[in-house]
């Protein structure tokens, strides 16, 4: 971080966290980071919203008041930062939201966020070359993250509780079959057919959630909550 931010959070993310990794596997991490006071009122400074470090890693942060934004829109890789317990920086500010990470999710926005990354996951599928600019293997990559990202969304659904490691998933055994498998070697009509089938899975939680946890189905963000929290954040400067 440069002299006018410093770092609230850095986790593991992405496969390791998942429990899927091979060997090979990337290291992925996210994080929060906050301007100090001064740097975030200037009307004359560039106001940097997202850090990325470019390398063999992904390694990816977010000022507090975008990484709030971006939480209440349910996107499944930042809600990964409150949950994930591989841990390699944290402060008071990320283990308080941490506690209360109800207070920012919004189920539908976590719904739809999560089907459009599936979606677009499943026409990648389709339509990429199995090989990318480095020679990774991308097909089953993809497959795996849709199935990951519905699965997610169904626990929540099911039980109000965000899942990091698929090793209680019961399609966990599949998906570490078929990681890092080439294309012409994979059962391309099983994998579609386990994608449809989570899809299905996730109307099915979407259903069950409405119509016995409502209060779970009809979750908003706490803005006052959030508005209150990074205000104090920003204070202790």
């Amino acid at each position: 971080m440069t002299d006018n931010t410093n770092t609230l959070a850095k986790v593991v993310v992405g496969s390791r966290l998942h429990e899927t990794a091979t060997p090979e596997s990337d290291w992925d991490y996210r994080g929060i980071f906050k301007e100090d006071l001064r740097s975030a009122l200037s009307p004359f400074g560039q106001h940097k919203t997202t850090s990325w470090i470019e390398g063999d890693e992904d390694n990816t942060s977010y000022e507090l008041r975008e990484f709030c934004k971006l939480a209440t829109k349910g996107n499944a890789t930042i809600i990964e930062v409150f949950f994930s317990d591989k841990i390699i920086e944290t402060s008071p500010i990320h283990q308080e939201m941490r506690e209360n990470w109800k207070k920012f999710m919004d189920t539908h926005n976590f719904i739809n966020a999560s089907r459009g990354y599936a979606h677009n996951q499943y026409k990648k599928a389709l339509s990429y070359d199995d090989l990318g600019e480095r020679q990774q293997i991308r097909t089953a990559k993809f497959i795996i993250a849709f199935l990951r990202v519905l699965w997610q969304c169904e626990q929540y659904l099911l039980h109000d509780e965000f899942k990091c490691s698929l090793k209680t998933c019961d399609m966990y055994d599949f998906i570490k079959e078929i990681k890092g498998t080439p294309r012409e070697e994979l059962d391309i009509p099983l994998c579609f057919a386990k994608m449809e089938e989570m899809d299905k899975r996730l109307l099915q939680a979407e259903e069950w959630c409405k119509n016995n946890t409502p209060e779970v189905y009809n979750r908003k963000p706490d803005i006052k909550y959030i508005e209150d929290f990074i205000l104090r954040a920003y204070k202790e400067d």
